[in-house]
């Protein structure tokens, strides 16, 4: 079974003959983990630190996971509910189909990856991302209402763009990580690139429809949102952190530190950078040039520069 294959085999077919998986190689590019950007990544030995990007691959699929069901899913449907042009309409639903499509296909990585953790109903999403029920309701209502609440496209557009940018990354290292996941990743790219697009066009529509109080209001919430959730490791990381000295329980004295440097890493802009940059997510930022709200915020990465129309009207 080759690995484009096995790739199709985990977003399409059961699970009756699963493709084997490489434990022997990365399943991420490290320079896309946290700890490969701390100090304390250098203590670790080869077998800790293939553990520790092992382990944090699975938190990514997890996270993409969380924001295609909780997020992007919920946010369809609800637009699915509004009259559209054909067009647009059509392209909503083949959005929704293909979200659904994703999400199963990085569930089924991560338990074919490590049964040990993905065995049971209750922990076959959430090992790593685990958000407590009273946010998990808030976000069940506030999902649902995405033209009162057009910051949820905003933060779709942002995640989308962002996960290209990692699909590539996997891409360029194909022969270095663990072949599933590169395929993985392969398929996702190409229903990516479309998703921003239906994105852009959604902003286009509903961020303009709505009065200038909805929207400043809505920018201040989205960038506390992508600070909390979205940006710098917190709990989720940590997670991953106390999961690697589970497996090397010879870590224990450094867990600390560890856990120490991975929260450091929110003050460090250099790593910020790896995060969300204008080469990372290009359109997303160049929208928020053009987005009165959003230019006056402190986003992760993000400084602003003079609009393209203002550019082009000084031309």
């Amino acid at each position: 079974m080759t690995a484009l294959q096995s790739a199709l085999f985990l977003a399409d077919q059961p699970l009756a003959n699963p493709p084997d998986i490489d434990l022997g190689k990365p399943f991420i590019p490290a320079p896309l983990t946290p700890l490969f950007h701390a100090a304390v990544y250098r203590d670790l030995s080869e077998p800790q630190r293939l553990r520790y990007n092992q382990l944090h691959a699975l938190f990514f699929n997890e996270q993409i996971v969380f924001f295609e069901t909780a997020l992007g899913g919920p946010v369809l449907a609800a637009l699915l509910r509004a009259p559209w042009p054909e067009r647009l309409a059509a392209g909503l639903r083949q959005f929704q189909a293909e979200e659904v499509r994703h999400s199963e296909m990085f569930r089924r990585l991560n338990r074919l990856c490590a049964p040990e953790l993905y065995s049971s109903a209750d922990a076959e999403l959430h090992r790593f991302v685990q958000v407590p029920a009273l946010w998990t309701a808030a976000m069940r209502w506030t999902v649902g209402r995405p033209v009162l609440l057009p910051l949820f496209l905003w933060l779709m557009l942002l995640q989308e763009e962002r996960s290209l940018y990692y699909s590539r990354a996997y891409l360029r290292t194909a022969t270095d990580v663990e072949p599933s996941f590169a395929d993985t990743h392969r398929i996702h790219l190409a229903d990516e690139a479309r998703h921003v697009h239906w994105d852009e066009e959604m902003l286009d529509v509903v961020w303009r429809r709505a009065s200038p109080f909805v929207r400043t209001l809505n920018a201040r919430v989205f960038a506390w949102m992508l600070d909390e959730f979205f940006g710098a490791p917190k709990r989720a990381q940590l997670r991953v952190i106390d999961q690697l000295v589970l497996d090397h329980p010879e870590l224990q004295a450094l867990l600390p530190e560890m856990r120490r440097q991975l929260l450091a890493l929110s003050g460090d802009e250099a790593y910020l950078e790896t995060l969300y940059s204008r080469e990372i997510v290009p359109r997303t930022f160049a929208r928020f040039d053009e987005t009165p709200e959003l230019r006056s915020l402190r986003i992760c990465g993000y400084r602003p520069r003079a609009p393209l129309s203002r550019l082009k009207g000084v031309a």
